[in-house]
């Protein structure tokens, strides 16, 4: 359970660290979302929430539609004007009994969030 939450920990402290290092931050007075030069960041996006295991779209392979989030994706976000995506993470994919954290799973965020911020677009991470 350390482990765990040393890991989440970790997490935390690295959103917090990207989310510094890019000079995101929201002005108190205009309840705004910012950038280094003060400049109001507009968000256009989409939501990704797979409710079904594996709780995650399919990261590699052909493009599907309905189910993958691969680099032709997200290639074609950044074409429809995408800054922006709302990332659902389902507990039951986090763990998948009761104490039994999937490693896995958490790596393929991870990984996708990654993905998703070297082609600037955001990430909301919505735990389910």
């Amino acid at each position: 359970m350390l482990k765990q939450f040393a890991r989440g920990v970790a997490a935390l402290s690295l959103v917090a660290t990207n989310v510094a290092a890019i000079g995101v931050k929201v002005n108190p007075e205009t309840r705004m979302i910012e950038d280094l030069l003060g400049r109001t960041l507009l968000f256009h996006g989409v939501n990704v929430v797979y409710k079904l295991p594996p709780y995650i779209p399919t990261l590699e392979g052909p493009f599907d539609k309905d189910n993958s989030l691969i680099a032709e994706d997200i290639q074609n976000l950044q074409d429809w004007g995408m800054n922006f995506v709302r990332l659902g993470v389902m507990w039951e994919g986090v763990e998948r009994e009761r104490g039994v954290y999937d490693e896995a799973y958490l790596d393929k965020v991870e990984l996708l969030i990654n993905r998703l911020g070297e082609a600037g677009i955001y990430t909301l991470v919505d735990n389910h």
